[in-house]
């Protein structure tokens, strides 16, 4: 497998975006957006799209817990991305309430 985790510039909110610590990272910790370029599996960087991914949902996975769908603004294939432990609280409530997360 292929793991690439490097710093990156945020192409939606100019945030300067630090290497994980345990996975690979893939979406602005700020504003949550990814780009698409993974194909397969995460870190893969196989993708030739590169569009924005925007954040759609934030769902909860009993392996991984709390998970963020992102859909390609482009091509519009969806991935799921696990949340990281520095992400903006913030965004990731906007998310939820986007999410209907809370309602059974």
């Amino acid at each position: 497998m292929i793991d690439i985790n490097i710093p990156f510039i945020c192409k939606k909110c100019g945030h300067q975006v630090t290497p994980a610590e345990l996975t690979c990272r893939n979406h602005c910790t700020q504003c949550l957006y990814s780009l698409h370029v993974d194909r397969e599996i995460p870190g893969d960087r196989a993708s030739t799209c590169h569009s924005l991914m925007e954040p759609i949902k934030l769902d909860q996975n009993s392996k991984k817990g709390f998970i963020i769908i992102h859909k390609c603004l482009k091509c519009g294939k969806e991935i799921a991305n696990k949340v990281a432990t520095d992400d903006a609280f913030e965004a990731l409530i906007r998310l939820s309430q986007k999410s209907n997360l809370n309602q059974a």
